[in-house]
């Protein structure tokens, strides 16, 4: 059987649907910084410490 490689888009789209379905929302900021994350614009670090800042 021939190997499948889910692109970066699908997976994340597969772990906020996860997410969702246990009850917690995904706003569009977060959505871009996990895009932004994957593009390797920012750090994963760095996008955690913005929603600290926002949400401390």
């Amino acid at each position: 059987m021939a190997e499948q490689t889910m692109s970066l888009e699908r997976a994340m789209e597969n772990a906020i649907v996860s997410t969702e379905m246990e009850g917690f929302v995904v706003t569009r900021e977060q959505r871009e910084l996990m895009v932004r994350v994957l593009k390797k614009e920012i750090t994963l670090e760095e996008a955690i410490a913005m929603l600290n800042k926002k949400y401390k």
